[in-house]
């Protein structure tokens, strides 16, 4: 951004070299995301538990998996009917957590972002300046975080389940897999447990 400014001050015509360095040193800052509820029932309290007491921002992803974090906070999920963009479901509120988002259609726009951060970074305004889940999310994750733990459900989701719809469990893990890919090459410390 910097050479880019620089080259609009010579008129996309440099008449010299420019060279830009920027360094950031800061303390870590952990991230927490949970996507999907566990495969397995029992395993709700313990995923919630090590999820809650983890130091740091908290991001609910999914309507079961919030729902599931409320009754375990004892809260309730207070939802938004306002879109901020067509294209990104809206976002809901529960005390006690950070940000509360949809599920797989937030994730995959999320990595739409991301892969664009790892190459030409086209899209910057349209994630830095808005205030929709994948937006924030990727404000949190991009520009926050430096260690990210995600908690990862393996449920299968019977609402994905209808054959016209494009999203499987594989393509739920599949989501966390490419996400963490870029968010290792953007320099962040990730940790993945699946429940």
């Amino acid at each position: 951004m910097l050479v880019d400014e620089s080259d609009k001050e010579y008129g996309h015509q440099p008449g010299d070299d420019a060279t830009a360095c920027v360094i950031k040193i800061r303390k870590r800052e952990p991230v927490n995301i949970l996507f999907g509820p566990p495969r397995n029932r029992d395993d709700c309290d313990r995923m919630m538990s090590l999820f809650f007491s983890k130091e740091g921002k908290h991001i609910v992803c999914g309507g079961t998996t919030s729902s599931i974090a409320a009754a375990y906070l004892g809260k309730t999920v207070k939802a938004s009917l306002s879109f901020e963009r067509g294209d990104v479901p809206p976002i809901a509120e529960i005390e006690g957590v950070d940000l509360v988002t949809e599920g797989v259609i937030t994730i995959n726009k999320v990595i739409e972002y991301a892969k664009d951060v790892l190459d030409k970074n086209e899209f910057y305004e349209k994630w830095t300046l808005k205030k929709d889940g994948a937006s924030l999310i990727c404000q949190l994750l991009f520009e926050e975080a430096t260690d990210i733990n995600f908690y990862v459900g393996r449920a299968v989701n019977p609402a994905h389940q209808n054959p016209e719809l494009p999203i499987t469990f594989n393509i739920k893990m599949n989501l966390v897999e490419e996400l963490s890919s870029c968010l290792k090459q953007m320099g962040k410390r990730i940790k993945v447990s699946y429940f």
